[in-house]
């Protein structure tokens, strides 16, 4: 009788070994199967902290514009994100620069224009506004748990994309001011750039609850211009007898109706950016359909 007792007793704890691990898996979608190439037991990695499938991803953001020779120039905007799947999502993307005028022109400005002839203007030009729809993948998903002291469920993630961009050009000359201090103003009122991008970047975010993360990135916007050419003797004589208030890169611009000697370039743009995500709908819901799946 015992043994009979005993050998129900192995076959009970055999069932429920086989049937327990299957079971939990099909209630839990947080079990990943993942093994190093030279061992052929699977290991099990448990609860994934973060979902990113099916929810939208709503950023406020601030940027330092870090590629500008003359300005400094900070920016604000709002990124609004749909995750098709836990690696890739589209977003839309828009910027504002808040600052301009020459309260933010850059020392390097003011040196520039104490060396020009004072009949002469210096062409400034200062981001304005940045709307780009992107592709955003996120291949990598980890923790870190840095002197065990807690850990951080972070991803890396990758845009791409195409968009608008303008910017202000600004016709800055020299000035003195009544204390003696060197300065630049603006000889006329800004005109706008209208601009196509090209629009690359990277970033991190880092998860600090079901609903909420932070977002580190960095950002370059890519377009192309014509701009006056002083690169020989005959474009910078042409370029000095137009007005010196039109004698900016727009003159170049079709329907300006001025013989300018210009050139193609392809200036670059470089954001550097923070911003903090909120997540909807909300975790519970997200794992609540993954598991009616």
């Amino acid at each position: 009788m015992n043994r009979w007792h005993s050998l129900l007793t192995c076959l009970a704890v055999t069932l429920s070994l086989l049937i327990a691990p299957q079971s939990a898996r099909a209630a839990d979608d947080d079990v990943v199967g993942t093994r190093a190439p030279s061992d052929k037991r699977s290991t099990m990695v448990h609860n994934k902290f973060f979902y990113k499938r099916g929810r939208f991803e709503i950023t406020p953001q601030f940027g330092y514009v870090g590629s500008s020779p003359l300005n400094n120039e900070v920016m604000a905007g709002l990124a609004l994100t749909y995750h098709v799947t836990d690696k890739f999502g589209v977003e839309l993307n828009g910027n504002y620069a808040f600052l301009g005028g020459q309260a933010n022109t850059k020392q390097l400005a003011i040196a520039v224009l104490r060396l020009l002839d004072s009949s002469l203007r210096l062409e400034s030009v200062d981001p304005g506004a940045f709307v780009t729809l992107s592709a955003v993948i996120s291949p990598m998903y980890g923790k870190l748990n840095p002197f065990g002291l807690a850990v951080i469920n972070l991803d890396f993630f990758f845009v791409a994309g195409v968009g608008y961009g303008n910017e202000n050009i600004e016709m800055l000359n020299y000035t003195v001011n009544e204390f003696n201090q060197e300065g630049a103003a603006l000889a006329v009122d800004p005109q706008i750039n209208h601009m196509f991008l090209l629009h690359f970047g990277f970033g991190a975010k880092v998860f600090v609850s079901r609903w909420f993360s932070l977002r580190l990135d960095a950002r370059l916007y890519l377009t192309w211009d014509r701009v006056l050419s002083y690169d020989d003797d005959e474009s910078a004589a042409t370029n000095r007898n137009l007005d010196a208030v039109s004698a900016n890169r727009l003159a170049c611009h079709s329907g300006s109706g001025l013989n300018a000697a210009c050139k193609t370039v392809f200036p670059t743009t470089l954001v550097l950016g923070v911003g903090g995500s909120f997540w909807v709908p909300g975790d519970k819901v997200v794992r609540a359909r993954m598991n009616r799946r």
